[in-house]
């Protein structure tokens, strides 16, 4: 037993046996006149007990006997499918084509080869394996909705689409929208076809005979032109930078986009494309409804807002499926957090500086402001390269490490002092006010992509309201630090396991001590006016002839009652305080 007319195995079994391709039943999915008379006009469903009883009825049935098996069904409708073999509309992928004499599939073959970049690479042998064994596409459907395929039927059933009214009904509906497909004549859809003038118009066509076909695209070849009419249409860019979607589109929106880019411009709609996995849940399965153990997108919104969900997924290794639950993005949200403290920090400290000023300020290389600028453009440099190769992973660690640790830990705690004690105009207070609005400034723009609105709000904060973070571009910081960084760094982590030891001896608040570095090559010498800022003592020296370090007790002298540092400078002043000269002046200025 074999039906050709329906279904797929039988039907390339009827091709290479040379047999008829027949089918009985109609679109309704009745038989049609073809079959016998005691058929005619039943559903499907209801022949088969018919088939059965006339069987047994004229001696010809052996056996009957109802068992349970695996059957396709509609997945919407939950209905058992009806298989029958219909003329459709076809692109065909071994032909070769007239605009460049190979065929769709070679092209596609050639372009995946070599011409696009995938990320992650495994998808290229992944979309080649399926251009390699894909049929051929089938673009029409016979639904009630959809972008109908613009074809007219002749009286004596000839099919009409050629190039020229299909311009002309895309000028038509260009104009009234694609409703005028089902709402208007086929003269006034035709009404900018010159039919005289078309090669291709069959002999003795007489417009106002012709019948509409009500066969609509197949989806795919829409999503799958969305390169001509979003960008090549409107001058944005042609081949498209980045296609990005899911692994399942290897066989979907990759591949029938390429297919209509090489068919009609000789080369591939886009230059990268990505892949990502899925979203299971925490145990690894898939999402459904059905189980209960999907997400809810509103929910998790109002929960922890849209950039938390955008931070988490930046943390992803997107290139596998990935597990998520609320739990999961509870600890994105504290990481965000920490990333957003740190811009808070240096936009709090910006309220009395004035940008204009910025590029009269030195930043000496031995400082730590020049530290500060020098690890943000290493660091910027690491971020930039990770997203131009789509990392986002990388771009998201870089990030949360650059502003816990070179900032939070390091820079911000070591500036706390000059910014809050210094004189307002202290020309050390306003370095390292350039500083924070540079590093800002750099941040806003590499968190962009990932954290919109909270880089924006921080833009706003920098600029005014009236400016984007979105319409800027990124910008280079082009400094040098002092090539002795690296031991100042090091002595820096040194003193503090110092320090740490130096608890035992009662000294349990780093301010209450001084340090003697050891510094026989003289390499420290022009770091010594940051080292204390920098390891948070309240002395530090360099001294080449020492062979250790040196933690100094500092508690029997006095303490400034402003910064609490214990500076020998410290004494009492004319209102009666305790403060060093530093303090002093700083009091004395702001009156």
């Amino acid at each position: 037993h074999t039906a050709p007319g329906h279904g797929t195995d039988d039907y390339f079994t009827g091709i290479r046996e040379g047999l008829d391709i027949y089918c009985p039943v109609q679109a309704e999915g009745t038989y049609d006149e073809t079959v016998p008379d005691w058929l005619q006009g039943l559903s499907v469903w209801e022949a088969n007990p018919v088939v059965v009883e006339r069987l047994r009825a004229s001696g010809h049935l052996l056996h009957h006997h109802d068992y349970q098996h695996s059957y396709p069904h509609d997945w919407r409708s939950g209905s058992p499918v009806i298989f029958r073999s219909t003329e459709q509309w076809f692109i065909s992928v071994n032909e070769p084509t007239k605009s460049h004499g190979t065929s769709l599939r070679e092209k596609a073959m050639a372009a995946t080869a070599s011409d696009i970049n995938f990320v992650p690479e495994w998808g290229r042998n992944r979309m080649r394996g399926m251009l390699e064994s894909r049929p051929d596409w089938c673009i029409s459907r016979q639904r009630s909705w959809g972008l109908p395929i613009p074809a007219f039927i002749m009286p004596d059933g000839e099919m009409v689409l050629t190039a020229a009214s299909t311009r002309a009904v895309s000028q038509a509906i260009g104009q009234r929208g694609s409703d005028a497909w089902f709402s208007e004549t086929p003269a006034q859809l035709l009404e900018h076809w010159d039919v005289a003038g078309d090669p291709d118009a069959p002999e003795g066509l007489k417009v106002d005979q012709l019948a509409k076909a009500y066969d609509i695209f197949d989806v795919w070849f829409e999503s799958g032109s969305s390169w001509n009419a979003v960008m090549r249409r409107r001058g944005l860019g042609y081949p498209v930078d980045l296609y990005l979607e899911g692994s399942d589109q290897h066989r979907g929106w990759f591949q029938l986009s390429l297919l209509p880019g090489i068919g009609v411009t000789g080369t591939s709609p886009f230059k990268t494309v990505i892949t990502h996995g899925f979203v299971n849940d925490r145990q690894g399965r898939k999402m459904s409804k059905s189980e209960g153990n999907t997400l809810d997108v509103g929910t998790l919104l109002e929960s922890h807002g849209a950039d938390v969900c955008r931070w988490w997924v930046s943390s992803l290794a997107y290139e596998n499926d990935v597990r998520a639950d609320d739990e999961l993005l509870q600890l994105a949200g504290e990481s965000y957090r920490k990333v957003r403290n740190t811009l808070r920090f240096l936009l709090s400290n910006l309220g009395d500086f004035d940008p204009s000023d910025m590029e009269a300020t030195d930043v000496p290389s031995t400082s730590i402001d020049g530290w500060a600028l020098a690890e943000a453009a290493r660091f910027q440099a690491e971020v930039r390269a990770a997203y131009d190769r789509f990392d986002f992973r990388r771009v998201h660690l870089a990030l949360f490490d650059f502003c816990n640790e070179a900032l939070s830990a390091i820079y911000c705690v070591a500036v706390k002092d000059r910014l809050y004690c210094d004189r307002v105009d202290a020309p050390r207070r306003r370095r390292t006010q350039r500083v924070l609005h540079e590093i800002a400034s750099m941040l806003c723009r590499l968190l962009a992509p990932i954290l919109p609105h909270t880089a924006d709000e921080a833009w706003r904060d920098l600029y005014g309201e009236d400016a984007c973070v979105h319409m800027e571009a990124f910008k280079d910081i082009d400094v040098q630090a002092d090539a002795n960084w690296p031991k100042a760094r090091k002595v820096r982590d040194d003193v503090l396991k110092a320090l740490e030891e130096a608890k035992a001896s009662g000294i349990e608040k780093p301010l209450d001590a001084g340090v003697v570095i050891p510094d026989p090559k003289g390499d420290l010498k022009a770091f010594e006016p940051e080292l204390a800022d920098l390891i948070g003592v309240s002395r530090a020296t360099v001294d080449t002839t020492a062979e250790a370090i040196a933690i100094q007790d500092l508690r029997d002298q006095p303490a400034c009652e402003r910064s609490w540092r214990r500076d020998a400078t410290v004494s009492e002043r004319a209102n009666g305080s305790m403060l060093s000269d530093r303090d002093w002046e700083a009091i004395q200025a702001s009156g």
